[in-house]
């Protein structure tokens, strides 16, 4: 028995149709992809960082931005290998290479912006709509195009003989409504337009089981639902050179290759792990046949991992770390009950695809499902429609491939996590197909047995379905264009101020020296548009301590709106500073290169060792102490932070007041060399010691050490 399908499509037209969907798909991720998202966030700014530093030629790892004190625990026993080309990207809580390299390779050919960094996931996630459809297709085994192909499953007797139990038709309508779905699926747009590597591990992914199936259908024998060989052949070494090798060859670097690009990588070998046991259990024949070629395949995988398992097993740290850090933190997490977290997870994760989406703004619409109405309805009558033939081996391993890929949701703490879901996104997409394949067959079977007018139903019927779909993707645009694109909080959660502020920075040539106050954790925005972190200091302005810049280089000063203390601070050290128009969440402020620094009442040319100067100090009274301004200049890149000391001495020259503590908010560490910097201290007068007998000395010490920089100076008296 065999159910055939009226319609049929062509050749040349399943290669129109496909074209079209890809075509959508990249007009999804690509429209307006420089704009949307907005501005440009933490994360992927920090990626683009890393590749940035791959075309400027700089060694790793790098860390970037003062938080990342946890390379000192990952380093603490074994410091870092510096390498020019790593195969792991330490910074940022740790991250795998692949995607990096990629937008190394764009920002080459494009430039360093935005756009560079987000058309790696585009052009990927849109690649991955077709591979989505080569992978369906490889795994029902539809070798034409005609929509009457059907997919005859089978299983074996327990006298070994082979039967037919399974006859609803899987026709190139799964394929070609799952690469649909994948391609209008809202978080696989967002992430295919966001700069992380959600959606390069989903190319890979996708490809891997292509070449799987490939493998397994271009085998010399049929198998996994087809017919066993007559009898036992004895294999030659000329059969390692067959397509059939050469396809799980590809599977298995491409399974290698997989944790290379994202966390969720190194679970994809789990879905071979626990599929090809059961595969060889349910047909015999297979163990025979196939056991050579699953064993390249898995050898292939383990020598394409090796240099990064290598890697992992000189730092174990970072092999766990961001796992446990995503594991135990999140509204989700269930304190020191990993177990019960996920347990909880599952339901969310169910919530999550159908009724109550993720909250997070960066990842969702908050509240939008994973699916749409349309969708769901589709994927779940996909999922129950094939559900009482789970054991047949090709169903059984889209079901595990579904429960594999949401173990990275499921197992962290913050579920339901789009992101983490991203590898379940083409299997649902082929549910979807799958539901929407079974209710165009059950249609057409009803609709045949009409007497009159069946092709016209039929063509309706096929036409309303093809409405079903149109209208998802309308929903999907809508959702994802107008909604998510005029949501009042999402250029905050994109970090458009950060990227305004760094694009108007920028602007001002490369010549000029950038501060920014007060200070804040994640810079890798500003720093993206800077081409880089060495042009932008962070102090805190409201401590005190002015950094005066360079002599003879343009400075602009960013300073956030509520940061009045600062631009005090700087007015009354340039008084003919340029106050600029306001921006978005900063004031500019720019002294020319030609201005002079504030120049102190005293000059001094004392050397705190070789590494700072004392360019002058200016002794003032005022209520309650003396007040001691000092101007230094660092004469190389500092790497300790140093604490000064102000002493007023009596005239046994004893220490009777003073002042120990590092520059107010711009530790040595961060001065540049050449650049001045200004602090004042104030030191209260002893009530018992006369003034006049007082003298003042500075200098700078070590703190952990107590060890001087260099003699100590005096400077005149209170």
């Amino acid at each position: 028995m065999s159910d055939r399908h009226p319609v049929t499509v062509s050749p040349r037209h399943l290669v129109l149709l496909l074209l079209l969907i890809v075509a959508l798909a990249a007009g999804l991720r690509f429209w307006r992809l420089a704009e949307m998202p907005p501005g440009f966030y933490h994360d992927e700014a920090y990626n683009g960082l890393d590749a940035l530093s791959l075309v400027q030629g700089k060694t790793f790892p790098q860390f970037y931005e003062g938080w990342e004190l946890y390379q000192y625990d990952a380093h603490a026993n074994r410091p870092p290998a510096e390498t020019r080309w790593p195969i792991f990207f330490e910074g940022n809580y740790g991250r795998e290479p692949a995607h990096i390299y990629l937008m190394a390779l764009s920002i080459k050919l494009l430039g360093a912006t935005p756009f560079a960094i987000r058309a790696v996931p585009a052009l990927l996630g849109t690649l991955a709509v077709l591979t989505t459809f080569l992978a369906a297709k490889a795994l029902f085994e539809i070798r034409d195009s005609r929509l009457a192909i059907t997919y005859h499953a089978s299983r074996i007797t327990h006298h070994g003989s082979r039967i037919t139990d399974y006859r609803s038709p899987i026709t190139i309508l799964t394929p070609l409504v799952a690469a649909f779905t994948l391609a209008v699926l809202f978080p696989a747009i967002h992430f295919s337009r966001f700069g992380l590597r959600m959606m390069v591990f989903v190319f890979v992914e996708t490809l891997a089981i292509t070449c799987f199936w490939k493998g397994v259908n271009s085998s010399r024998w049929p198998v996994a639902g087809g017919t066993s060989p007559p009898h036992r052949v004895t294999l030659s070494p000329l059969h390692l050179l067959t397509p059939s090798t050469l396809w799980f060859i590809a599977a298995g670097f491409l399974l290698g290759l997989g944790i290379y690009t994202y966390a969720a990588g190194r679970l994809l070998p789990l879905l071979f792990v626990l599929f090809v046991p059961f595969w060889f259990w349910r047909e015999r024949g297979a163990a025979r046949q196939q056991w050579l070629n699953v064993g390249l395949m898995a050898g292939t995988a383990v020598l394409t991992a090796v240099p990064l398992l290598l890697y992992f097993w000189r730092y174990p740290y970072f092999f766990v770390f961001r796992m446990a850090y995503v594991s135990n933190r999140g509204v989700g997490a269930i304190e020191g009950k990993p177990w019960l977290t996920w347990l909880t997870n599952v339901w969310r994760v169910i919530a999550g695809l159908f009724w109550q989406g993720e909250t997070h703004l960066r990842h969702n619409l908050p509240g939008r499902p994973y699916l749409d109405p349309l969708q769901a309805i589709l994927f779940l009558t996909g999922l129950a429609a094939h559900l009482k033939r789970l054991l047949h081996p090709r169903l059984f391993f889209l079901y595990l491939w579904l429960l594999v890929m949401l173990l990275p949701t499921i197992l962290s703490g913050d579920a339901p996590h789009f992101g983490r879901m991203s590898g379940a996104a083409p299997v649902i997409a082929i549910f979807v197909g799958l539901g929407f394949d079974w209710v165009f067959s059950v249609s057409s079977k009803q609709l045949a047995v009409s007497s009159k007018g069946s092709s016209n139903k039929l063509f309706t019927a096929y036409c309303l379905l093809l409405t079903v779909l149109l209208l998802s993707a309308a929903l999907t645009t809508h959702a994802y264009f107008v909604r998510y694109a005029n949501h009042p909080q999402l250029a905050a959660d994109f970090y458009q101020p950060e990227w305004e502020m760094g694009e108007y920075a920028a602007s001002l040539g490369a010549d000029t020296a950038v501060y920014l106050t007060p200070t804040q954790e994640e810079l890798a925005t500003l720093y993206f548009a800077l081409g880089g972190p060495e042009r932008l200091q962070n102090y805190a302005g409201e401590a005190g301590a002015v950094p005066l810049g360079i002599p003879g280089q343009q400075t602009l000063y960013l300073i956030r709106p509520y940061a009045i203390t600062s631009l005090q601070n700087l007015q009354n050290a340039f008084p003919t500073g340029i106050l600029g128009e306001p921006g978005n969440g900063y004031i500019p402020f720019t002294v020319p290169a030609n201005l002079p620094r504030q120049l102190a009442e005293d000059e001094s040319n004392h050397l705190f060792g070789d590494q700072i100067r004392l360019v002058g100090w200016t002794v003032e009274q005022r209520e309650g102490g003396t007040a001691v301004t000092l101007i230094w200049e660092a004469l190389t890149n500092i790497n300790q932070d140093y604490t000064v000391f102000v002493h007023l001495l009596g005239a046994d020259g004893r220490p009777v007041a003073q002042q120990d503590r590092q520059p107010g908010g711009h530790p040595t560490s961060n001065w540049r060399s050449g650049e001045w910097v200004m602090d004042t201290f104030v030191i209260p007068h002893p009530a018992t010691t006369n003034p006049d007998d007082m003298t003042i000395q500075t200098g700078f010490y070590y703190l952990p050490t107590l060890e001087r920089l260099g003699e100590a100076v005096i400077i005149g008296q209170p």
